[in-house]
Parts: structure tokens; C-alpha cells; sequence
């Protein structure tokens, strides 16, 4: 009871505050009028949320915070759009409303969301704390106490559901912001058709991969007994909270392309969609943890077959310079041409390599198209700043293999000629792939640029929805760590 306390006297010492202001603070200084003032409100629960919400006499930041409200803003203008007339309560408690949206909240979970972020324990708590008060006169702040609270907790709700709890990239709490304004409007428009359930389907991501993990999430709870879903449910089961970040994850991205290509890192795997429909799957080569691939967003627009290798400095110097030292005739074998600083070829037998080091290497190398070449038959390049790309490879095998996090950040495709007809065809040219591929100048390089072009998303996902099955991934980055210590922080 002293929480509720606490609250009843916060509330009624508010709307004294705000009284105040209106009959006795200083004069005001001039101002253009609003244009629309809102109509006086007409009932006592009216005038009493109207007074709480009141800024005037302590600013809108220090208001919100007395009242406990973390969408402030969007509950403001949810009310002043109502004209101040309460949603969720009568004279007597709360109406069917306020029953339909705290059984909204009991479903977070299943949303990947935690109850308790929406205060559901204390606000289903109302009946109860309506029979211990003592009196009318502390009936009508609780009732409106309440009443903001709720609203509050479905706008944050509606906010997460959107866009997520955290910041992209920074994992800071979401400001509510011009989002707050976005949600209200979102859950008028939900009354008026008479459908909370409305709210949450407008507010949660339209993306293929969030409703198909989404829906994997529910039919994994639909097919737990009851014991084991009460389970699933619950913040510290290590399930749950794998759907929870990853759901986080997919909330973070913009609205998806009509049809576009994607990598999930974790899965070792490339899909391509087209009207929310997969229409092609690749098994793929990302890079190892130590040299990992990054997540981005970009667009194919050229690929090139029979290319030509350009080996980086790094994988020169740590990975073929050994090998070099230990038999010149390495670089032949392989296909391989040294070339120095004036783009000249170098005989690699006249370079005394006992003494080269990296710091003393100034040769580039380059491999030729070929059977042996590692970009393999064609290349798939889209603008980056990682410098990574899509590429064929001659090592065949490494497909079979379930770990696949082997490169040193390329993404290596399963069936590439599959891909590049795919991209041929959208261009009207498909008949143009195979003469670059057979004859007599089948390792004679050609560039195909591409006048559309296809979006492409590198993805880190380490749970994810298939046919309504889950799958869960190996973290093979350690990224989830950081994500759990935010939505799940160790208990004091």
C-alpha cells in the first residue's frame, strides 16, 4: 500500500500544482492563441486528467516524470484528442476496455517483450486497491492515476512493437519522441474500429523474416503443454530470450524491398525473395570469427565472371608469403602472378625471400581466371565500405560441411550461376551468360552491370522462423552477449 500511497498523493498534489498555476501564477506573457483550443472537458474524471496532464506549471519533462509516464507527449495528445475524457475507467473502476488492454500486455511475451517493462502486475492490481482505499475523495485521483498509466504502457507498447525497446546500434532506450505522437494516433484509430487487436497488427513489422519468426514463436507455445509454455514465457528461460533479441533485431530494420536478397550469417545461408516468397536458397561461406563477415545493406548492381583475383595485402603477406618462402614455384602452381610496385611481372625464383618480411613486402599478387582461381566462375559486387562481396569458389566441398564461418569475410555462394541467371533474367538477358561461361573464351573476363539492380542484406539472426518451425543458430560472433545484458540484466 505505500506504493499506492505514493502515487494517490503524487497525483492529487499535481493537479494542485496545476490549479495554481491557472488562477494564481504569475501573468502571462502575450502569445498567439492556438487556433483549435480544445473544449473544457464536462465531467469531474475530465477536468481531473486535464489538470494532471496540464505542463504549464512544471514543464512537460518534470510533469511526465511525477506522473510516471515514459510516453508523456503521446499521452497528451491521445487525451487532447479525446477531450480529456477517460478511455480505460468509470466511476466504479475499470471498464471492459481497460480489461481487453491489460490482457493486450499479458501477451507481451509472445511478442518477445516482458510484461513487467508495462508495469501489468500494478495496474491489474486496481480492483484490489480500490477496496483497501477508505473514502471517495481517494477514488478518483487513483482511478486517474490509472487510467494515464495504462495508456502510457499501451503507447510504449505499441513503440517497441514498432521499432523496438532499444536503439539500433547504440542499444540506448528508445526515445519516445515524434514515435509517442505515431502510437496514439495508431490506438485511436484501433477504438474507433472497436479492436485492440488492430493496435498491435498495425504497429508490428511487416518484414517476411519478423512474421515468420513471430509466428514460429506462437506455434511453438501453441504446441508446449501449458507447464511448458507458462515456461517459455518467463524472462529467464534462455528460449525465450533468444526470440526476444533476435525480434528486437528484425524491429531495427527498415521496411523490407518487394524482392531482394539476404544473408543470415549464422545460418551459413542465402535466400533469395520475391512478394515475400523464397524463390531461391544458397548455403554460403562467411568469414571466421576472427575475420568476420559485417551486416550491411546494399544493392548488386555488376557481377563479373572468369575474374581475376586481386589477393589483399593481408592474406599476401600472413597467409601466401610463407608458402612462397618455402617454394617460389608456389605461385605458379596456383596460378599466380607477383607483380611490383610499377604493375610489372617479377620472376618470383630471383626474389631473395628469406629476406622479404611483411613490412619489406611491396609486391601485389594476382591470381588468373581459372580452375584454380578463388573467386571461382563469377563475382557478385555491390557498393560497401567493408570492401566484401559475392563470389563462386573451387572448393566444392566445403558446402557439406555444417560449420561454414571459414572466410576471410567474402561471402562464398553455393550455386552463383544459379544467381546470376536469376539477375540476368530480371534484366530481359539470361541467353548472355552462357557464351561467357563455355567456348573458347570461357576464362576471357566479362562485366555484366545490371541497369535494376537487386537489394542485398547481410543479416545476423541467430533464431529465425521457416515453415513455421523454429531455427536456432550457433552465435558464432558472440554477438547476443551484448543484447541480453540489455534486455536482461542480471537481477539485484
Amino acid at each position: 500500500m505505500a506504493w499506492l500511497r505514493n502515487r494517490v498523493r503524487a497525483a492529487r498534489l499535481l493537479a494542485v500544482c496545476a490549479c495554481c498555476a491557472l488562477v494564481g501564477g504569475a501573468a502571462p506573457t502575450l502569445a498567439a492563441p492556438p487556433p483549435r483550443p480544445a473544449p473544457e472537458p464536462t465531467t469531474e474524471a475530465g477536468r481531473t486528467l486535464k489538470s494532471l496532464l496540464d505542463t504549464a506549471a512544471l514543464g512537460s519533462a518534470a510533469t511526465y516524470a511525477h506522473l510516471g509516464l515514459r510516453a508523456g507527449a503521446g499521452v497528451l495528445l491521445f487525451y487532447t484528442h479525446n477531450d480529456y475524457q477517460p478511455i480505460w475507467t468509470q466511476e466504479a473502476g475499470w471498464n471492459q476496455g481497460a480489461t481487453e488492454a491489460l490482457e493486450l500486455l499479458a501477451k507481451a511475451p509472445e511478442y518477445g517483450l516482458c510484461r513487467e517493462d508495462y508495469q501489468w502486475k500494478q495496474l491489474r492490481g486496481l480492483p484490489d486497491s480500490l477496496r483497501q482505499l477508505a473514502g471517495n475523495r481517494q477514488r478518483g485521483p487513483l482511478l486517474a492515476d490509472f487510467e494515464l498509466r495504462l495508456t502510457d504502457a499501451l503507447l510504449r507498447y505499441g513503440i517497441h512493437l514498432r521499432g523496438g525497446r532499444r536503439l539500433a546500434g547504440t542499444l540506448a532506450p528508445e526515445p519516445a519522441g515524434s514515435s509517442s505522437a505515431e502510437a496514439a494516433s495508431r490506438l485511436r484509430t484501433a477504438l474507433a474500429a472497436g479492436s485492440l487487436a488492430g493496435f498491435v497488427a498495425e504497429s508490428e513489422p511487416t518484414g517476411r523474416a519478423y512474421q515468420q519468426l513471430r509466428r514460429a514463436w506462437a506455434a511453438a507455445l501453441a504446441a508446449a503443454c501449458p507447464e511448458d509454455s507458462a515456461r517459455l514465457l518467463t524472462g529467464g528461460q534462455a528460449l525465450f530470450r533468444q526470440v526476444a533479441i533476435n525480434l528486437e533485431r528484425l524491429r531495427w530494420e527498415a521496411a523490407p524491398d518487394s524482392e531482394y536478397a539476404v544473408v543470415n550469417i549464422p545460418a551459413f545461408q542465402l535466400q533469395l525473395v520475391r512478394g515475400g516468397q523464397v524463390v531461391q536458397t544458397h548455403r554460403v561461406v562467411v568469414g571466421k570469427p576472427e575475420m568476420p563477415t559485417p551486416t550491411l545493406d546494399s544493392r548488386i548492381i555488376v557481377f563479373v565472371t572468369s575474374p581475376e583475383w586481386r589477393v589483399p595485402y593481408s592474406i599476401a603477406v600472413n597467409e601466401l608469403l610463407p608458402e612462397i618462402q618455402r617454394d617460389p614455384g608456389f605461385l605458379a602452381d596456383n596460378d599466380y602472378e607477383l607483380r611490383n610496385a610499377a604493375n610489372q611481372r617479377v620472376n618470383p625464383w630471383r626474389v631473395r625471400w628469406q629476406r622479404v618480411t611483411p613490412e619489406t613486402f611491396h609486391y601485389t599478387i594476382r591470381q588468373t581466371a581459372g580452375r584454380s582461381n578463388a573467386l571461382g566462375r563469377v563475382v557478385f559486387y555491390f557498393p560497401n565500405r567493408h570492401t566484401v562481396f559475392l563470389h563462386d569458389t573451387p572448393a566444392r566441398t566445403v558446402f557439406s560441411r555444417p560449420d561454414r564461418a571459414l572466410s576471410h569475410g567474402c561471402v562464398r555462394l553455393e550455386k552463383p550461376l544459379a544467381l546470376a541467371a536469376y539477375l540476368l533474367r530480371r534484366e530481359g538477358t539470361e541467353a548472355t551468360l552462357r557464351p561467357a561461361l563455355s567456348g573458347p573464351t570461357r576464362h576471357e573476363k566479362r562485366r555484366f552491370d545490371l541497369r535494376r539492380g537487386l537489394p542485398v542484406h547481410f543479416r545476423y539472426y541467430t533464431c529465425a522462423g521457416e515453415n513455421g518451425q523454429l531455427r536456432r543458430y550457433a552465435d558464432i560472433y558472440g554477438k547476443d552477449q551484448a543484447l541480453l545484458d540489455a534486455f536482461f540484466p542480471p537481477q539485484p
